[in-house]
């Protein structure tokens, strides 16, 4: 009866340390949410919070479930069944799971950073617009004009 258990310790392990990586991920999209929040003097409230904490259990969760159809893939010699005996030892469907909520965390901390720089944009624009009137406007207008003249008359003069 245990006999179907060995070898599993392994693919467990592996199993564990991807659970670590998604847990450090979303910490680390917590953080620079947090953060950024912070610096545009956004509202930091429990919103926020509750979110995280759902989307922790719908990750967390989901590689949960994960493991455990990579457990029943291992007792069940499901891939010794279809001839792929290579992937026994290995937690594909786990795998798998950790890669997609990864790339949805970097995705996530590009798309903050994103709408970061694009707000911050939005603020230089208005301050620039606030700072030039029309006067000074035309007078950079008029410069602009008279130097090109100037640097065609000396060209044509050569």
């Amino acid at each position: 009866m245990m006999k179907m258990f060995d070898g599993i310790t392994e693919m467990l392990i592996i199993v564990i340390f991807e659970v670590f990586v998604v847990i450090v991920a979303m910490g680390c999209d917590f953080s620079s949410g947090y953060y950024k929040a912070k610096l545009r003097k956004e509202a930091r409230d429990s919103y926020g919070l509750r979110r995280t904490v759902s989307k922790f259990i719908l990750y967390e969760g989901s590689m949960i479930i994960a493991c455990g159809i990579d457990s029943i893939c291992y007792v069940c010699k499901f891939w010794a069944f279809i001839h792929v005996q290579a992937l026994t030892y290995i937690p594909v469907v786990s795998s798998i799971v950790a890669i997609f909520i990864l790339v949805t965390e970097v995705l996530s901390i590009w798309e903050k950073a994103d709408a970061k720089q694009r707000k911050q944009a939005g603020k230089t624009a208005e301050m620039i617009g606030k700072a030039i009137n029309k006067e000074t406007l035309s007078e950079a207008i008029r410069q602009a004009l008279s130097s090109t003249k100037e640097k065609e008359d000396k060209e044509n003069d050569c």
